[in-house]
């Protein structure tokens, strides 16, 4: 028994041990890995993903298109080169269609939704939505999503009475939780100082995961092979019922008392009814998914957005004056089309973005071995992928100095002097986001409403805590975002 034993530590050892060989043989420049963690040890530690990926990203830049990682015992590629970035997203698309991240969809129904699929199941249940997410559909939902911005403006007049200063992640939180579900679930959750309710609390379960689920999350995304063999799944158990459970209640009562409304919720009803056809998990995916990329993404966005107009009071006060000369035009209403506009806003709305990119990272999966163009480099299939965006928005050969937040470096003149594909908050190419309008009217029409009535000012508590998370890719303040507010 020893002996067995023995044969099989050292089999293991060699094991391992060639697992970190692998872009040796393969030729490509990497950052070394050791066991357990690989190269990212430090990562949800000391520091967040994004800042080991740009640390390491401008170490080889200037060296190589793409250098490897060890991401636990998974070897994993990063690329540098935005001409390879836009091969890869576009033009060898059909080659890396993949997020790379298998979900097991019978353990973890909600994740079986349009992020997480490939291959064909991608294609068919992306020409599905497609539809629901044009300016049109945007234009439809507009009024719903005004009027919450309109009831946290309500909210904020009251609360400035007792006190000048407030944690806006908080108070931006509630806001787009209210609209997602409105627009994807047809609820009125009236989050606005009622931080424990449901839609809230669920909130918090899908982004703010305990150091256990971090390990299960790291083993989901490092390893199909384990995560199918104990059944793991990215959400908790009362986080799933909670969403089938709304899904099915609101599916039912639309249908039996014919209720039809201009949301998110009902465009998903029309494609069921139709000959296309759409079942139940997949509208429950769906409409999921909706609510995580569009409550979280646009609550930070929006958050930073204040941060930065806070520490810049002219570029506040260049915005402001922007905003009331496009409303004097629409008799003082914020309207979708008055949103369209404000250029300016876009410019702001855009530096935020590139500053604190709400995926910080990318991920895409070869499907067959692709030879890097103008190199002797070949990515195998089946490697995994990863895109730096904090990393090219943070470039100085793209953005100079890039800690400065400046809008002016998104007029068109600015822009067309930049090459492409360094600057991707939402991806580009087949995946690029498909709710990105959404997400994109919904901040906007929040920082307005807030602009035409308060002066942000900062707070001696403002500062920016990012999450440390070694499964998150979203930069987010979850620490809070304390700032002064005061009426115009």
């Amino acid at each position: 028994m020893l002996l067995y034993l023995a044969v099989i530590l050292f089999l293991l050892y060699i094991w391992i041990k060639n697992i970190f060989k692998y872009w040796e043989k393969l030729g490509f420049e990497y950052v070394p890995g050791s066991f357990p963690l690989g190269s990212t040890k430090s990562v949800g530690q000391t520091e967040h993903m994004s800042e080991f990926l740009t640390r390491e990203y401008n170490n080889f830049k200037h060296k190589t298109p793409a250098f490897g990682i060890y991401h636990m015992l998974r070897p994993t590629l990063v690329l540098t080169d935005p001409e390879l970035i836009k091969e890869i997203l576009v033009k060898s698309f059909d080659n890396f269609h993949s997020h790379g991240i298998k979900i097991n969809e019978k353990v973890d129904p909600l994740n079986g939704n349009l992020f997480f699929k490939s291959g064909q199941e991608w294609k068919d249940l992306r020409a599905k939505l497609s539809p629901t997410f044009t300016s049109g559909r945007m234009k439809m939902m507009f009024p719903l999503v005004s009027t919450l911005a309109d009831d946290m403006i309500e909210y904020l007049k009251v609360i400035i009475e007792k006190t000048d200063t407030h944690e806006m992640k908080e108070i931006y939180s509630s806001f787009t939780t209210e609209v997602i579900a409105s627009v994807a679930f047809g609820l009125d959750t009236k989050c606005h100082g009622n931080p424990n309710n449901d839609f809230r609390r669920m909130a918090r379960s899908i982004f703010e995961p305990t150091a256990l689920e971090n390990i299960k999350n790291l083993i989901i995304i490092s390893s199909e092979k384990i995560s199918n063999m104990f059944n793991l799944a990215f959400n908790r158990q009362e986080t799933t019922d909670f969403f089938l459970r709304i899904v099915r209640e609101n599916l039912e009562y639309r249908e039996k008392n014919n209720v039809k409304r201009n949301d998110f919720f009902q465009l998903l009803i029309n494609i069921k009814n139709s000959e296309i056809g759409m079942t139940f998990n997949e509208i429950a995916a769906n409409s999921f998914v909706f609510f995580a990329a569009g409550f979280e993404t646009s609550s930070s966005v929006m958050t930073f957005s204040t941060y930065e107009l806070a520490l810049n009071q002219d570029i506040q006060d260049r915005l402001r004056s922007e905003i009331q000369e496009v409303l004097e035009k629409y008799n003082g209403e914020v309207t979708y089309d008055a949103l369209k506009e404000m250029k300016y806003l876009d410019m702001v709305f855009k530096e935020t973005l590139r500053k604190y990119p709400a995926l910080d990272n990318q991920n895409r999966k070869s499907t067959h071995d692709f030879k890097i163009p103008n190199s002797k480099l070949v990515i195998p299939a089946g490697t995994n992928i990863i895109i730096p965006v904090d990393g090219l928005h943070n470039d100085e050969r793209f953005f100079e100095n890039p800690k400065k937040f400046d809008p002016e470096r998104f007029t068109e003149e600015n822009i067309k002097k930049r090459p492409s594909f360094v600057y991707i908050p939402f991806s580009e190419g087949g995946r690029m986001c498909i709710g990105y309008r959404f997400g994109t009217m919904e901040s906007k029409v929040g920082l307005v409403k807030l602009l035409s009535v308060f002066r942000i000012l900062p707070s001696e508590k403002t500062s920016i805590p990012i999450k440390l998370s070694p499964t998150a890719s979203l930069q987010t303040p979850l620490g809070g975002m304390w700032l002064k507010l005061q009426r115009l």
